[in-house]
């Protein structure tokens, strides 16, 4: 969130930490999750996956093995209030964003896998060897978005560096991020009927 926004007027979570009277550090971790996932049978017997995706964001506290999730965040957090811009904006920015959209079709791609499993559909070879295979070695790491911005204050009194102990310690907000779809929460096994008009 420190670029150009895909939305106009829609601000960065640095734009809201700058505004916040309270300039202390933190960092924060904020994620895509898909926050309803269901799947459709249209009048043709076809599977439609129906989803809604958001953002959420944590703040986080240094533990014993590094930063955890703290209990509760505060509800103007700057992320927290980035995240739900984001969340509200969200098929906007799908739209604006091509990596955003991709993302989307992946999460439904997801949900429709899920529902196959759940609800024990049967399905033949063909179906298993409909790409060609892939010689591609393949990536065990999770990706992970982060950011780390750093700042403090200098005062000039005549012409001269008049900073107190405090202003010259730099200050540091963390931003992390990725994806967590969380699609173990929903129950898929019954596709709903798609109303028509």
């Amino acid at each position: 969130g420190e670029y150009e926004q895909p939305v106009v007027g829609m601000k960065s979570c640095l734009e809201y930490s700058d505004a916040d009277a309270d300039d202390c550090e933190w960092s924060a971790r904020e994620w895509f999750v898909v926050r309803k996932a269901e799947i459709h049978l249209s009048e043709d017997d076809v599977l439609v996956p129906f989803l809604k995706l958001g953002v959420e964001a944590r703040e986080q506290v240094l533990g014993p093995h590094g930063l955890d999730d703290a209990p509760l965040t505060r509800y103007d957090h700057p992320l927290v209030r980035y995240a739900e811009d984001f969340s509200r904006n969200f098929d906007l920015i799908a739209e604006r964003k091509s990596v955003v959209s991709q993302l989307r079709e992946v999460a439904k791609a997801s949900v429709v896998a899920k529902f196959l499993l759940e609800s024990g559909v049967q399905l033949d070879d063909p179906w298993f060897s409909l790409g060609s295979p892939s010689s591609l070695g393949c990536c065990l790491e999770v990706p992970q978005l982060w950011n780390d911005r750093c700042f403090s204050q200098i005062l000039a009194k005549d012409g001269e560096i008049a900073s107190s102990e405090k202003a010259r310690e730099a200050k540091v907000h963390g931003v992390y991020g990725g994806v967590d779809f969380g699609i173990d929460r929903f129950r898929l096994a019954a596709p709903s009927r798609i109303a028509t008009s």
